[in-house]
């Protein structure tokens, strides 16, 4: 409602400067004379001749000719159209009609040459053609971004959506090992699940999030991991430093280097370190992951390699200047 509130009084606006342009168009000739006469209809021929030749160029002649790059049948059609407007003018300087000095009773007498009323034909078509242009360059490139925009949005939810059904997999697999070894943990495990699927869900699918709940959500999907590792042989530590409140996030933007590191910093035979540290500080986020590497055993596992490729590129589109990431 205010979008159209506002394109109304734009429109208003337009018009308004239009016709106070014209009013202004119209008084140029009596400034120009030495005694004018007093005000007849007849004199806003030239001015309603003007306007037409304007919004005809305007209208007409600029996209059908000159956007399609017609430049010789527009220059000729625009000269002859201007040749026409002026023809009177040009009848009289060759004597074929009444000259200026038989001029009848009530016309203007103008104290400069009548070849300043050709330079206000020629001013009208600068005016109309450069406005014209260069309102068709900003609504390219207005088209251009939006285009732009929409791409991204379309790109960032496709990248989006893969992040889901990867974590769910994931998340799956850790619950399935819990009940294979019938832990008294599967229960809470299940709980937690549902409330991180809740904020998968329900608050995920907005463009930006609380950063107080983004991190909540990293220390739920934590505490899940926690349940079926041993903490005699995996330490994990999770740290925030600086305030959450007031910051906005990209959400599920972080989940994936944490999970990235549970599922390849953790070895069955040997202790293992997870780290996940997030720091505020003014209007800059630090988040580090660090684990512990082992060598790879076992083949290529073609489902994995999804997540941190995945926010990479979405760093990218989100932050193309402001944003970092290592591995």
């Amino acid at each position: 409602m205010l979008s159209k509130n506002k394109t109304t009084r734009q429109r208003v606006l337009r018009v308004v400067v239009h016709v106070a342009a014209w009013v202004g168009v119209a008084f140029i000739p009596r400034l120009l004379s030495d005694n004018p006469p007093p005000f007849q209809l007849r004199h806003l021929t030239l001015p309603l001749q003007l306007a037409g030749y304007f919004y005809l160029n305007y209208y007409v002649l600029i996209p059908r000719l000159f956007a399609r790059k017609k430049f010789a049948l527009y220059f000729l059609v625009a000269l002859g159209l201007l040749g026409l407007m002026y023809m009177p003018m040009l009848l009289r300087m060759a004597g074929i009609i009444q000259p200026m000095h038989h001029r009848p009773p009530g016309a203007m007498h103008y104290s400069r040459p009548p070849q300043g009323l050709w330079v206000m034909g020629i001013l009208v078509w600068i005016i109309s053609s450069g406005l014209r242009i260069t309102s068709e360059w900003f609504d390219a490139d207005s088209a251009r971004r939006d285009l732009e925009n929409k791409q991204l949005t379309a790109e960032l939810a496709f990248l989006k959506s893969q992040v889901s059904p990867h974590f769910l997999f994931n998340t799956l697999n850790n619950i399935y090992s819990l009940a294979q070894l019938k832990s008294d943990d599967t229960p809470e495990a299940i709980m937690q699940l549902s409330q991180l699927m809740r904020y998968m869900l329900y608050e995920s699918a907005a463009a930006r999030v609380p950063l107080a709940r983004e991190t909540e959500y990293l220390r739920t999907y934590i505490d899940l991991q926690r349940l079926r590792l041993d903490p005699e042989e995996v330490d994990i530590r999770f740290t925030v430093d600086g305030p959450l409140d007031g910051h906005l996030i990209e959400p599920m933007l972080l989940i994936p280097f944490v999970e990235n590191a549970f599922k390849h910093g953790i070895s069955a035979q040997n202790f293992s370190r997870i780290a996940v540290n997030l720091i505020v500080r003014e209007d800059q986020l630090l988040f580090t992951v660090q684990n512990s590497r082992f060598p790879r055993t076992g083949g290529h596992d073609p489902n994995s390699g999804i997540g941190l490729p995945n926010v990479r590129q979405r760093l990218h589109l989100l932050y193309p200047t402001a944003a970092t990431s290592c591995t």
